[in-house]
């Protein structure tokens, strides 16, 4: 069982077995979700998000989460266009993306 929790589990494939059968009793989601984006704080709303739920969409990204917390794929890096998510990640300053990018924007002629 796990430190200080009634979760029993040992291992990182107890959880994922008991987060897939717990997955699996779910019911069936809305077709029209909504997201909504609160202040930590306060919980005040900061916005909102109506889409569309895409079943096929939601199963890949488990699916490619699974497969990297199973050891069956390597860690990708962070896209282009979310950049700014490395200014929060403790591996940024020797990450190979990151130093390749840099070096890209070094050489860029102005």
């Amino acid at each position: 069982m796990a430190a200080n929790s009634r979760f029993p589990v040992e291992t990182l494939d107890d959880i994922v077995r008991y987060y897939r059968n717990i997955c699996s009793m779910l019911p069936s989601t809305h077709d029209q979700l909504l997201l909504r984006y609160e202040l930590q704080k306060d919980h005040s709303l900061l916005g909102k998000d109506e889409f569309a739920y895409d079943s096929d969409w939601v199963k890949n990204q488990i699916q490619g989460c699974l497969e990297f917390w199973l050891g069956e794929r390597e860690a990708r890096y962070t896209p282009k266009d979310e950049g700014w998510k490395c200014r929060f990640c403790q591996y940024s300053s020797v990450c190979p993306a990151r130093s390749a990018e840099s070096a890209n924007y070094t050489n860029t002629p102005s």
